[in-house]
């Protein structure tokens, strides 16, 4: 199912895209990093002889498996592509994402594409960037805020909303087919207080409420990391004894109300997560209390974007917005793609 998936990815992107010009398949790939100031190069060469072209990645950070996913798709696109990557990663705050953006620009790249927590910082270099006529493309991301929105030639991303939705019709269905004896399930959400992670319940909440089922919110606890959503979950189930769900707005806060449900040999409180990792799938395969998770598919995104650039770079137009649908992973049936829980 996923490998059809993205074969219709692929479709839908060779509709949307109309580009002119000759291939730039074959030639020469390069990967050059750039790291606190030391640059790396690594050369491969692949069938033709086309000539090399740079196009700049900054990504906010490798150690999340979401961005690592994102970042492999993309990087196996531009060496099928035969483009030369200047890659920055931009760790985990602004002044490092920005520095890569500046060194990405003296590196002289044809083409940017960029996926970071901190757009609002880097305005000002993007900004360098448009100017100089560089097109831009972001990554895992729909709600940019305007200025970044402008300067864009594509963006594409799962809708937060759309994903939770899809997550919450997944989960009702999951209740139903247990004869699960509650319709009002005490629930504690483990999330950071930010937009979009908010978007992700309110789309999940929206779903329940449709299929039957009431999520009365008894507190919010944790944030992005395991630890301190493993605090707040422990704290919640000591004084609650009588909750249902721990709804996790990411994997790492999910997993964190997993460690809290061990722990306190509380099992038969469920956990529902969000990003489709590695760790989450196994648990859910394993036949535990972890029931599913919403899968965001960074791999296409990564793959979907090099496509967008080949495209521009070529004399080409794209289509802003461009919607990378989830799916769910759940226990007892595995991958469930969007089409299947819409019942398109």
């Amino acid at each position: 199912m996923k490998k059809f998936l993205k074969a219709m990815f692929a479709g839908a992107l060779a509709i949307s895209m109309v580009a002119c010009g000759g291939s730039n398949n074959g030639g020469t790939s390069t990967t050059t990093t750039t790291d606190g100031g030391n640059t790396s190069t690594e050369t491969t060469t692949t069938e033709g002889g086309s000539e090399k072209t740079k196009i700049g990645l900054s990504i906010a950070g490798l150690t999340m498996p979401y961005f690592v996913r994102m970042y492999e798709g993309f990087m196996e696109a531009a060496e099928e592509k035969g483009y030369e990557v200047v890659f920055t990663d931009g760790g985990t705050n602004a002044e490092t994402t920005i520095k890569g953006l500046e060194d990405q620009l003296i590196a002289d790249v044809k083409a940017i594409a960029l996926s970071t927590n901190y757009s609002d910082a880097c305005v000002d270099v993007l900004t360098r960037a448009h100017e100089a006529g560089i097109p831009l493309f972001y990554m895992g991301n729909l709600n940019l805020i305007p200025e970044i929105e402008e300067m864009m030639t594509f963006y594409e991303g799962t809708p937060s909303p759309d994903a939770g939705y899809l997550g919450g019709l997944w989960f009702a269905s999951y209740l139903d087919s247990i004869n699960y004896p509650k319709k009002e399930l005490n629930t504690v959400r483990v999330s950071l207080i930010s937009d979009g992670l908010i978007d992700r319940w309110d789309g999940f909440e929206k779903a329940m409420k449709e299929k039957g089922y009431t999520l009365n919110l008894i507190n919010t606890v944790g944030d992005l990391t395991r630890e301190n959503s493993l605090n707040g979950c422990e704290d919640m189930l000591q004084a609650h004894d009588d909750l249902d769900l721990f709804m996790g707005t990411a994997a790492t806060s999910a997993l964190g109300a997993y460690d809290a449900t061990v722990n306190a040999g509380r099992t038969e409180v469920m956990v529902f997560g969000f990003d489709g990792e590695d760790e989450e799938i196994e648990l859910i395969d394993a036949d535990t209390n972890y029931i599913g998770t919403i899968c965001q598919d960074p791999r296409t995104e990564g793959r979907v974007t090099v496509e967008a650039i080949d495209t521009v770079l070529k004399g080409g137009t794209v289509e802003k917005g461009y919607i990378v649908p989830a799916f769910v992973h759940g226990k007892g049936v595995g991958d469930v793609m969007s089409d299947e829980i819409l019942g398109n």
